[in-house]
């Protein structure tokens, strides 16, 4: 085929233009020098930067490009940032970095990926998302940031949406391992590990609709997981919270219409789950184990709606201040009480078929307005167990020395033991307390003295409380005191003999 000769120029010039634009469209990926900055300064957007084994001043990102580290550490001193991202598309990942104010920093930025990444000894937070969106913050450890006196984060998000918080190490930072304040919504926070900081996660101040789940929030100061100032519509689910120096997880001020779901809560020393301060409440707590604290739950707001949880081996099970349900609709049913003991041979809604349906037929009683009317059945737990006790002799004549023994079991030591008598033939007569001592593998003894008592039946009473505040009360057994024999003991001290 011609083509006439102005025709033949004007496709040149098109094939010319054409591969300009491939050139310029390509991605280059190139070795940083001993400057960073300018290796960064000098790329296109699209390009991917290496930065070997080495030292580096502290880099500000503002295009789209890919920073990698091979071995590569930054260092911020003073008031710096170690890596400041101001720019969409920005990949960093496998950096160490050190010091300064902040560690790993975005601004305005959305569609970022930091990624297996150290941050740790910066004096504010080690990463920060700040108005930056869809985000993906994935794999790295921000450890031992914020340590300074004002005590900061190891992550911290700020009107930040829908970003991606996974896999990520966030422990021994000075106050919050992952902070979210204020207004942050839609984003998820999974497989993230918080401990040894004075909150695992953090959430204040409207901060709605994020998912919470399957994180390690442990050993903490305060908390594993608190919101607080409205914070609603947030879905914490099968996260384990245990260890935590107060509670587990804590709600306040108005954060309602949460639902915690299939959470393991064990061994937070004061509570479980702690929800105060409405008025928002309505939250749901659904197939938790609550287990190891003071109080399992304790609530002060209402509509709260608690059902299908396991809360077991809690000195104070439940305790509900304000107005909350505690049970399902039959057939879902309510919670299982570890101390809760009955019979399970009826059913239906008013528990009043006959034939078992895996609920305890006696509601369990919270209190005079609160209780669970379907008790799931499982098996009684007992923190404090009377393996044996013995009363010798158990018949015996006013004046002589009784001695009372005990064997206990108990989950978390024993930490006090007395017994005490009871007249079983009238009311008037005071008890007589009786000193346990322990005598060796979990035995305890005792001695009665009986002098000052009338004859008649006793019951002998041992009281045992644990490390944790547990208490078990039961009867040992029956102790007959008879007269004395010779003399009247009462008439001959009226007459001074």
């Amino acid at each position: 085929m011609r083509y006439s000769k102005d025709l033949r120029h004007l496709l040149g010039a098109t094939a010319i233009l054409a591969l300009l634009f491939a050139t310029t469209a390509s991605s280059a990926t190139f070795q940083a020098g001993t400057d960073l900055q300018a290796a960064i300064d000098g790329a296109q957007p699209g390009d991917t930067v290496v930065a070997g084994p080495g030292v580096y001043d502290r880099v500000e990102i503002t295009k789209s490009i890919t920073l990698i580290g091979d071995g590569a550490r930054i260092r911020a001193g003073g008031r710096n940032m170690g890596v400041k991202i101001s720019a969409d598309d920005v990949t960093v990942s496998g950096f160490i970095v050190e010091g300064g104010l902040r560690g790993i920093h975005l601004e305005g930025s959305r569609n970022c990926t930091v990624s297996n990444n150290t941050v740790t000894g910066v004096e504010q937070w080690g990463i920060g998302l700040i108005s930056s969106d869809d985000n993906r913050i994935e794999g790295n450890v921000a450890n031992y940031n914020g340590l300074g006196p004002h005590r900061w984060y190891g992550i911290y998000l700020s009107g930040s949406n829908g970003n991606q918080i996974l896999d990520n190490g966030a422990s021994f930072n000075g106050e919050y391992g992952i902070c979210l304040f204020p207004s942050c919504s839609d984003n998820v926070i999974s497989g993230n590990v918080a401990e040894g900081n004075k909150y695992g996660i953090y959430a204040f101040t409207d901060c709605n609709e994020n998912i919470i789940t399957r994180n390690r929030l442990k050993g903490n100061e305060i908390a594993g997981i608190k919101m607080i100032g409205s914070c609603i519509r947030n879905h914490i689910l099968e996260n384990e919270i245990s260890e935590n120096g107060v509670v587990g997880i804590f709600l306040q001020t108005g954060s309602g219409y949460n639902l915690i779901r299939g959470n393991e809560i064990a061994k937070n020393s004061n509570f479980g789950v702690q929800i105060l301060e409405g008025p928002a409440g309505n939250n749901t707590l659904v197939e938790n184990n609550i287990s190891g604290s003071q109080r399992g739950v304790l609530v002060n707001t209402d509509g709260n709606l608690i059902y299908n949880n396991r809360i077991f081996d809690c000195v104070i099970p439940a305790e509900d201040r304000g107005t909350n349900q505690w049970y399902k609709a039959y057939p879902l049913g309510g919670n299982f009480w570890d101390s809760h003991t009955g019979t399970d041979v009826m059913s239906g809604p008013g528990q009043n078929a006959s034939g078992p349906d895996g609920f305890v037929d006696q509601p369990y009683v919270i209190n005079d307005r609160a209780r669970d009317a379907y008790p799931i059945v499982g098996e009684a737990a007992r923190p404090i167990a009377l393996v044996d006790g013995s009363i010798y002799p158990a018949r015996a004549q006013i004046g002589s020395q009784v001695t009372v023994e005990v064997v206990l079991e108990s989950k978390h030591g024993i930490a006090q033991v007395s017994a005490r008598t009871r007249n079983l033939l009238t009311s008037s007569e005071p008890s007589r307390y009786i000193s346990m001592y322990p005598s060796g593998d979990g035995s305890y003894s005792g001695t009665l003295q009986t002098a000052l008592m009338g004859a008649g039946r006793y019951a002998v009473i041992l009281t045992a409380k644990d490390a944790r505040g547990f208490e078990m009360v039961e009867e040992i057994g029956e102790l007959e005191l008879l007269p004395r024999s010779g003399r009247d003991f009462n008439e001959a001290l009226s007459r001074g003999l």
